[in-house]
């Protein structure tokens, strides 16, 4: 099943605005915890040929091409975000693609890289056989997703308080449990991006991910729960410490076997 048409309309119409949010730097999810961790994480780039899918409004390809990669492709589902990457970044291919239907010929990149995008479609199998087509033997897709103990929580919000829950409460004898959030069953979830991208994500416990992965033909070299640098602890020091104790997004390194 691909991304939710819904999903793609959103980033669509708000394509100019997160393209701008990207840039500025103001993401602390972004620019402190997950991009750091993903760019520390590729392999030497010289001369390597890149795919980027879900590349967004493309500022990840960029820096790319800045780290010597030979060809850079981006891909998105949306075509709004494309346009955004292709004014921006003109010295690098993109193209509106689906991540399930990648139409470049076989073993065409040696490393395949994805941002926060598998979250958005409920079964990763199919982005993963084209992944696994388009790559070259050895070569390494590196990508970044929902930590499911995160986003299994119940979030509530009261004023300026966040409260993010993920357990229970049991009273002794009463034979009923208060059970906040939801880790083991896999589900879509309709959420807001800052405020302006509306967007269905999908919920999976690890397990899934794991089964989904290991089906797939590609072998895991890594997985890397990600924290907070140590420059978001002077600018967001209330960031800095939930995310030295509570994972927000997991990271997968996987190779396509010789």
């Amino acid at each position: 099943m691909p991304t939710d048409k819904d999903t793609i309309d959103s980033y669509d119409e708000h394509a100019e605005a997160w393209a701008r949010r990207m840039r500025s730097g103001k993401s602390k999810s972004h620019s402190y915890l997950e991009k750091p961790a993903m760019l520390a994480a590729l392999p030497p780039l010289d001369g390597l040929d890149v795919l980027c899918i879900g590349c967004g409004s493309g500022e990840e390809c960029q820096v790319m091409k800045d780290k010597g990669a030979g060809r850079v492709v981006g891909t998105d589902v949306s075509k709004g975000l494309i346009e955004q990457a292709k004014y921006a970044f003109p010295e690098v291919e993109f193209e509106t693609m689906d991540m399930e239907r990648l139409s470049f010929l076989p073993e065409s990149f040696d490393v395949v890289y994805s941002s926060l995008v598998l979250h958005y479609v409920p079964d990763w199998r199919p982005t993963l056989a084209a992944v696994k087509k388009v790559l070259k033997p050895g070569g390494t897709f590196l990508f970044s997703t929902h930590h499911p103990i995160r986003f299994a929580s119940e979030t509530s919000k009261s004023g300026d308080v966040t409260t993010s829950l993920l357990g229970y409460e049991v009273t002794d004898g009463s034979g009923q449990a208060k059970i906040h959030g939801d880790y083991m069953n896999a589900r879509p979830v309709t959420d807001q991006w800052f405020d302006k991208v509306k967007v269905t994500y999908h919920h999976k416990p690890f397990a899934g991910m794991i089964t989904e992965l290991l089906e797939s033909g590609l072998r895991l070299e890594a997985v890397i729960e990600p924290r907070a640098t140590p420059a978001a602890l002077k600018l967001h020091p209330d960031f800095y410490a939930v995310n030295q104790k509570i994972p927000l997004f997991m990271i997968f390194k996987l190779m396509k076997p010789n």
